[in-house]
């Protein structure tokens, strides 16, 4: 392992469901490059892993600019999410406008994102799209 390993903003555990790949991603820091770097990290597991779904957690309390959301939303298909369905749930329920947002911008890139405040609606949305 590198260096870099230790240093990253983050931590992702992986968990693998039967039709999508679960990723609980926890941290203090946000900002594009934390956000561009765990989620580029989490397409190429489901590429390795042969999942076409995923549902990202992110326990990250601190929030990032409206240029970031913008910057990343439309970046998604190059960071591996062009043919990835990804629900997102985010902890900071204060954050969802911000999210929202992003969806938006997302969807207009060409993802197949929605964001869910529970577990289970975004399990059964992903369950269900199969």
């Amino acid at each position: 392992m590198s260096d870099d390993f230790a240093d990253k903003p983050y931590t992702i555990v992986f968990q693998d469901c039967p039709t999508y790949l679960y990723a609980l991603v926890h941290g203090e820091k946000y900002g594009y490059e934390v956000l561009a770097g765990f989620l580029s990290e989490i397409a190429a597991e489901c590429k390795k892993r042969n999942f076409r779904n995923v549902l990202i957690e992110e326990n990250i309390s601190a929030t990032t600019s409206e240029d970031d959301v913008i910057r990343t939303a439309t970046a998604l298909p190059q960071l591996g999410f062009a043919n990835i369905r990804m629900a997102y749930i985010d902890r900071f329920t204060d954050q969802n406008q911000l999210n929202e947002f992003g969806q938006q911008i997302a969807v207009k890139s060409g993802v197949d994102v929605k964001i869910f405040n529970t577990f289970g609606d975004a399990d059964n949305w992903l369950s269900d799209g199969n």
